[in-house]
């Protein structure tokens, strides 16, 4: 790697920690000297140690400790994590998000926590692994089932950005038809977090070309899920911007202090940043990279 390289690395690395310190506080252990981060919750905890070359080339190097889940269930959750890397992108908030929501479906449920201790109490050194996998939950099987289903559908999400106590990300994918849309909307509510955001702004727009390969049309609309404006403002930047064949969907977990006019910036600029880093900016959104990076759970800001 080059200089500049370097230098882009250090300074996209130093941005997520910012961002992370930010929306986590000390729930987020972060040693810039050594290039680590711990966060996670009470009973998983995360240890990610970042190369040189993250986020442009190379996966942070995870390591999972919890006192109650299985060597099977951990080195689950870390092929998991690993499969939300795209190059180029960070995923550090994403990973801390999806522990903390892996946390809530392991360990709320007394009942579940102490089978398991039980179980692992009774099979001792000589345990047979098929009764610890037989012991993963189906709720974390869903889970992955839902980062397939958004990677099927070539969903991408932003890094969140916080604004006075308020957090927003931006989750974008290209489409070409109405059913699409609909399916990138239900796989992204199907996420808990993103579901319980304040709003979940969305706008699509796409290009159906005409007979014989004239100008066609453009079927668009949006929904400002309780945020009025909001919607039609992120058509307008679609429109302004002439992105095609796209739905872009700008998540607000709001943090108890109002934004007035600026909470519009706020969500524009996130979704406008996103439609560039995936190459879904300019027409023709389709044709952008389009690889998941995960559409991972975000808490209220």
């Amino acid at each position: 790697m080059g200089d500049d390289a370097i230098e882009v690395d250090a300074a996209a690395r130093e941005e997520e920690l910012l961002a992370l310190e930010a929306i986590f506080g000390e729930s987020v252990n972060v040693s810039r000297e050594e290039s680590l981060v711990e966060g996670g919750s009470q009973e998983v905890v995360l240890r990610a140690s970042l190369p040189y070359d993250y986020p442009s080339l190379s996966c942070p190097v995870a390591v999972l400790y919890g006192n109650h889940l299985s060597d099977d269930v951990l080195s689950w959750a870390v092929k998991q994590m690993e499969a939300m890397f795209t190059p180029g992108e960070v995923v550090l908030y994403n990973w801390v998000e999806w522990l903390r929501e892996q946390h809530d479906m392991l360990w709320a449920v007394p009942s579940v926590r102490q089978q398991a201790q039980k179980q692992q109490g009774q099979e001792g050194e000589g345990g047979g692994g098929t009764s610890r996998r037989a012991a993963q939950p189906q709720e974390a099987v869903r889970e992955a089932e839902v980062m397939e289903l958004l990677g099927a559908l070539r969903v991408t999400s932003g890094v969140p950005y916080v604004e006075k106590k308020s957090t927003f990300q931006a989750h974008v994918a290209p489409v070409s038809s109405f059913e699409q849309v609909t399916a990138v909307m239900d796989a992204l509510l199907s996420v808990s977090k993103i579901r319980a955001a304040t709003h979940n702004i969305m706008a699509y727009r796409i290009h159906t070309v005409g007979p014989g390969g004239g100008a066609g049309t453009f079927l668009q609309d949006y929904d400002d899920d309780g945020e009025a404006a909001a919607g039609g403002r992120l058509l307008h930047l679609l429109q302004a911007a002439d992105v095609r064949n796209v739905v872009v969907v700008v998540s607000r977990w709001f943090g108890g202090v109002l934004l007035g006019p600026a909470r519009f910036t706020a969500i524009n600029n996130t979704a406008r940043e996103l439609l560039e880093t995936t190459g879904l900016l300019g027409g023709g959104g389709g044709g952008g990279k389009g690889g998941c990076k995960g559409a991972r759970d975000t808490g209220r800001g």
